[in-house]
C-alpha cells in the first residue's frame, strides 16, 4: 500500500542521516516545545523583554531618590533630586549575584501616567512608593489599582512592594495605617466597573477579584499578584526591605 511504501522510504532516510527512532522521538519532541513556546509567546504569556523593575507612585514620595539609592549603592551618596519631567533608567543588579535588570524610575505626574502604565509589560517587579507623611490615598489608591487590574500585571502575577516612605518624620502614617486606607480606596474603585483593554483589544471590566471574592471584601491576599507593604526611610538609608524584594527577583 502506498502508505507502506511511503514509511518504508521515511525509513530508509532516517538510517540514510544515522537517525535512530529512539532519537527521531526526542528530535519529534524537542519540536513540538519549541512550537508551543512560540505559540505562548506570540500570545502575550511569555515575555522575551520583561527586564525592568519599575518605581512608580504620586509625585513627591521619593522615587528619584531611591533610583539613584539602589543604582550607585550604600556606599556614594545620591545626588539632590527635583520631580523628574521623563522617565529616569540605568541598569542595576540586586545582591552580589544574579543578572542585571534594568531599574526605570518613572514620573508620577497624571498626564504622564499612561505612558507609565505601558512599561508594565517590561517589568518583573514593580516599587510603589508613597509617602508616609503625605499618603495622597486618592492619588496613590488610582495608579495602584490601574496597575493590579492590567492584564499584563496579571498574567504574569508581577509582584509589588508598597514602600512606605519618610517614615522617619514626626507625622508619618502607621503602616497599618495606609495599608488599611489603600485597600478601602481599591475596594470603592473596584465598585465604579471601570472599565481596560485586554491584551487582545477586548474591552473588559477593571476588576481585582476575579472571581476569588466580592470587591467589598477585598485583601491584598486575593490580588492577582503578590503584594507587600513594607515602611522605609530614605533620609535614613534605610531600604532593606526594597533590596530584599528586589533580590529575590532574581533567584
Amino acid at each position: 500500500p502506498p502508505c507502506f511504501l511511503s514509511w518504508m522510504v521515511f525509513e530508509m532516510l532516517l538510517d540514510s542521516f544515522g537517525i535512530t527512532g529512539t532519537l527521531f522521538v526526542c528530535l519529534v519532541f524537542l519540536l513540538i516545545i519549541m512550537a508551543m513556546f512560540m505559540v505562548l509567546k506570540s500570545g502575550g504569556v511569555v515575555s522575551s523583554k520583561r527586564d525592568s523593575i519599575l518605581i512608580v507612585g504620586p509625585m513627591g514620595s521619593g522615587k528619584t531618590a531611591l533610583f539613584y539609592r539602589l543604582v550607585l549603592g550604600e556606599k556614594r551618596d545620591a545626588p539632590k533630586t527635583v520631580t523628574s519631567q521623563a522617565p529616569n533608567e540605568d541598569t542595576f543588579q540586586p545582591g552580589k549575584e544574579g543578572r542585571r535588570l534594568k531599574l526605570v524610575d518613572l514620573p508620577g505626574h497624571d498626564s504622564q501616567w499612561p505612558a507609565a502604565l505601558d512599561r508594565v509589560q517590561d517589568a518583573v517587579g514593580v516599587i510603589f512608593l508613597m509617602d508616609s507623611s503625605k499618603p495622597q490615598f486618592n492619588v496613590a489608591g488610582q495608579k495602584l489599582f490601574d496597575m493590579l487590574c492590567d492584564p499584563s500585571v496579571k498574567n504574569n502575577k508581577i509582584p509589588f512592594i508598597i514602600a512606605c516612605n519618610k517614615t522617619d518624620l514626626p507625622d508619618a502614617n502607621e503602616v497599618e495605617k495606609i495599608e488599611e486606607e489603600l485597600i478601602n480606596d481599591l475596594r470603592d474603585r473596584s465598585e465604579m466597573k471601570d472599565t481596560i483593554e485586554d491584551t487582545e483589544g477586548n474591552v473588559i471590566q477593571k476588576t481585582l477579584v476575579d472571581g476569588t471574592g466580592t470587591a467589598d471584601m477585598f485583601e491584598f491576599e486575593q490580588s492577582p499578584c503578590p503584594v507587600e507593604v513594607v515602611k522605609v526611610s530614605l533620609h535614613k538609608k534605610d531600604i532593606g526591605p526594597v533590596l530584599k524584594f528586589c533580590e529575590n527577583l532574581v533567584r
